[in-house]
């Protein structure tokens, strides 16, 4: 028995959710998948940016949701602290787990509809249809497919069975040091990668990541003992920051799915919550994907560049050299996260 949609979305974190929510509520026929059991955790500083912030609020008028203000970030650059910088708007920092499942609560709580399954198999029909295979033998067939189903998507393996994530990232909770700033650090033992700390209600979350990280393991053992983190308490998980799938007219990629992440931080919640958006107003306009989603693929082309300008060597020495200004410091942070 074959159960048909109009559209089927894979995965409901943040990106397929908010695909979901808004077609849910502009009456389209739509289920959402997933896997997992929530609320799940997620690898994640959890930091919402003033523009993830402002945008949520945008698409969710009513959600209330748990994070911590925080206002300061403590630059590092080889171990040195180079600056405390103030921000103009505060970076909400949420608990993946718990935020997530708020977002998908919304969802349901509107009547939304959505399956506990994984999808194994998807083939296009003659007929103009795409037709999912689930782990359940359950079979759906659709118009359009949105892949929200994270870096390892399965869906953008059948538009480019090559696709691979190589950017890695680890990460594990500490006590709770009682300072609420976010801690970067810089250095050239990161492959346009940093470390970082984001505070949380009740703990810390410390991590660090760089492209290739898996391959070389006797740099990541080096970095694991210098910031004390422990091995059996680490999670980790993929990005995939370059595009390297080709546009489909029914299969639309949101998330981290479809490798959309801010290059030179990793932020992906904005991305996530602006593509999923974008993929639900192409499907119901009825226009292409690429052209809803013009602004930020143009957006993280200009800061695709950005990371090319920051992670190098000499990348590294302008910022050492700016961060000696305060002012000026807090006015390009300010301005990038705006």
């Amino acid at each position: 028995m074959i159960t048909d949609v109009d559209v089927l979305v894979v995965g409901a974190g943040p990106a397929g959710t908010t695909c979901a929510y808004i077609l849910h509520k502009q009456k389209n026929s739509c289920l959402l998948v997933d896997c997992a059991v929530f609320p799940r955790d997620k690898v994640c500083g959890g930091g919402l940016t003033p523009r993830s912030w402002r945008l949520l609020d945008e698409l969710y008028p009513s959600l209330q949701y748990d994070y911590l203000p925080v206002s300061r970030i403590w630059l590092y650059m080889k171990g040195k602290c180079r600056g405390v910088y103030s921000l103009d708007r505060e970076v909400r920092v949420v608990k993946r787990k718990d935020f997530d499942n708020r977002l998908l609560n919304e969802y349901l709580d509107s009547g939304g509809a959505f399956l506990s399954d994984r999808l194994t198999s998807l083939a296009e029909t003659e007929d103009g249809f795409i037709e999912v295979t689930m782990k359940s033998g359950r079979k759906i067939r659709c118009r359009y497919l949105v892949g929200a189903d994270g870096a390892n998507s399965r869906v953008r393996r059948y538009l480019n069975p090559e696709s691979k994530a190589d950017f890695f990232i680890v990460e594990q909770y500490r006590k709770k040091s009682g300072e609420d700033e976010i801690t970067i650090e810089l250095s050239v033992n990161y492959k346009y990668g940093y470390y970082y700390v984001f505070p949380n209600t009740e703990f810390d979350v410390a991590g660090f990541g760089y492209k290739g990280l898996l391959k070389n393991k006797e740099k990541m053992s080096s970095l694991l003992q210098h910031y004390g983190m422990e091995r059996e308490k680490l999670l980790g998980a993929y990005i995939t920051p370059v595009i390297d799938y080709p546009q489909h007219s029914r299969i639309f990629l949101v998330g981290d799915a479809g490798c959309w992440c801010d290059r030179l931080t990793y932020e992906g919640i904005y991305y996530a919550l602006a593509t999923g958006r974008n993929a639900a107003n192409a499907i119901i306009s009825g226009k292409p994907f690429c052209q809803e989603n013009k602004k930020i693929a143009s957006s993280k082309r200009h800061r695709n560049f950005a990371a090319f300008l920051l992670y190098n060597r000499f990348g590294l020495w302008v910022v050492k050299l700016i961060s000696q200004n305060r002012r000026l410091t807090e006015k390009i942070l300010n301005g990038y996260m705006r």
